[in-house]
């Protein structure tokens, strides 16, 4: 077991294209004003169009929808009834048929709301909107607090589309005072947004529930991961049925999971959790934890503590012995055969206090590892991209990039141009943020230029699929002018992979100023 001791600080304050791009471009929109505070989405949807929201908590919703030949459609600004939200956040952005549903969360003192926009796949019409949840619940101050910093989610709404379907379910935690009023609701819809199942899971008889995770497996059927009594068990939810199904899994390892993440192999029909497990509280120690659950049989089939030695061996190599990589796991992928790759990052969040009694949250990004398996959990490579990113006023919750999937990127004070993203492909997976030229050099020399400005930044790519444990960066949009910058909002992308088209937003910072929607096809 290698454990990972995580980082909170305290301190006291008084257009060339190169010859071996592996992104191809296909298409490009018209240059339009780059957004820079609310939230923002991209959507490739089903009919081929594209769809490209950007949501204000005050200032109402902008819509330009895309056809399949790229060309602008529709354009729409849209005021909902809503108004103007206390604090606001983004549960999820989901194409739903021809449609697109946005469903946002408002939290204040008396309760939490939950409200779906319901908008027209052709032309960005605003169709529907309804009030369909409600918690009265009173929320830590923690969660509160990344609520409103984070651009997190209300953690008592979970929204997940079936993979196989159009239907999608709403997951609701309540958070009593007591453990035992704890109960889990869910509610099924259909492609018309339908309310077709709503089931209330009260464990009051059979002990406490702790939700660990959900994903949809086959034939419509939600499990739900989690623990009943310190057990771990699977509960089976199908939107036919007011009955879920709870099944003991045999295992008898002891557990402190705080956090962790649920999917479904399709390939080898099992569930795959990962999870931290915290090892001492007082020191703020974790380990990685993986299992792999056979559903049907209620066992375990395989376990084991994860931790990306080679990339840690290389770490030290590059920045000293003192340097090995403390990255936790942010996400994971699930390939076309079965296989799949763990994504680390070292995230670190900093508190500064100061003499009036006030203070600010700093989030350090640090060192990106990638570790690939086989279906059946056998290691295949490992893969190390260097970097270190300083994002002012936030906070980064765990396992944020698996949080970010089917959500919108809250943009604020260009934070939004920081972190990574993983890009899962039908052939290769890459890596992509945006950094300054300098960093592909001096990084070869365990030195790295910390990112806080964006402006000198430009769009790299790292093919996380050869044999080289620290892949050599290429640009996304090819090698710029002089004094001219091409960055890319990457958090907000959109990767078809049926159509292998990956939709993102670019910024360029030269003679034409402005943002505009890139679609590229990876090699």
């Amino acid at each position: 077991m290698h454990i990972i001791k995580t980082c909170t600080v305290f301190t006291i304050v008084l257009l060339s294209i190169s010859a071996n791009a592996q992104f191809k471009q296909i298409a490009e929109s018209p240059v339009f004003k780059e957004p820079e505070d609310g939230y923002c989405k991209l959507i490739q949807m089903k009919n081929g169009n594209a769809a490209y929201l950007r949501i204000t908590i005050k200032d109402g919703i902008d819509v330009k929808i895309y056809d399949e030949s790229h060309k602008l459609k529709a354009e729409q600004h849209v005021n909902p009834k809503y108004g103007k939200l206390k604090v606001g956040s983004i549960t999820a952005v989901l194409p739903i048929g021809d449609n697109v549903d946005l469903f946002i969360s408002e939290t204040d003192d008396k309760a939490r709301l939950l409200y779906r926009l319901v908008f027209d796949g052709n032309t960005g019409a605003l169709k529907e909107e309804t009030t369909i949840a409600k918690n009265t619940d009173k929320l830590s101050l923690a969660i509160s607090y990344a609520n409103a910093l984070g651009g997190v989610p209300s953690p008592d709404f979970n929204i997940l589309k079936d993979p196989n379907s159009e239907n999608y379910v709403l997951a609701m935690m309540n958070f009593p005072e007591k453990d035992e009023d704890r109960r889990l609701t869910i509610v099924f819809y259909d492609s018309n947004n339908k309310e077709i199942n709503n089931i209330v899971y009260s464990p009051n008889e059979k002990g406490d529930f702790y939700y660990a995770g959900m994903t949809f497996t086959e034939n419509k059927k939600l499990s739900i991961v989690g623990y009943l009594n310190g057990q771990l068990v699977v509960a089976s939810f199908e939107a036919d049925s007011k009955n879920p199904k709870i099944d003991n899994i045999d295992f008898t390892k002891d557990l402190n999971l705080s956090s962790s993440l649920v999917k479904y192999n399709s390939v080898t029909k099992k569930l795959i959790l990962l999870g931290t497990v915290e090892i001492d509280h007082k020191h703020n120690t974790y380990s990685t934890f993986i299992a792999f659950i056979d559903p049907l049989q209620h066992s375990v089939i395989k376990e084991d503590d994860q931790y990306p030695s080679k990339v840690n061996d290389k770490s030290t190599e590059l920045f000293g012995k003192k340097n090995g990589f403390t990255g936790m796991p942010q996400n994971f992928y699930i390939n076309n055969d079965g296989s799949f790759s763990i994504v680390y990052e070292e995230v670190t969040n900093i508190w500064s206090s100061g003499s009036s009694g006030g203070g600010y949250n700093t989030a350090v990004l640090g060192n990106i590892a990638v570790v690939t398996y086989d279906k059946d959990g056998k290691e295949v490579n490992q893969y190390f991209v260097p970097k270190n990113q300083k994002l002012t006023n936030m906070v980064i919750p765990s396992f944020y990039l698996s949080n970010r999937e089917g959500t919108g990127q809250k943009l604020y004070e260009g934070n939004q141009y920081k972190s990574f993203a993983y890009l899962s492909g039908t052939n290769r997976n890459y890596i992509l943020f945006n950094d300054v030229d300098e960093n592909g050099e001096s990084v070869k020399k365990g030195k790295l230029t910390t990112i806080i400005g964006v402006g000198d930044c430009d769009a790299y790519y790292f093919n996380a699929s050869g044999t080289d444990i620290m892949p050599e960066r290429q640009y996304v949009f090819g090698q710029p002018e002089k004094r001219d910058h091409n960055l890319a909002l990457f958090s907000i992308s959109d990767y078809n992979k049926e159509t292998n088209t990956y939709a993102t937003l670019r910024l360029a910072k030269g003679k034409d100023k402005g943002v505009s929607i890139v679609w590229l096809q990876p090699q």
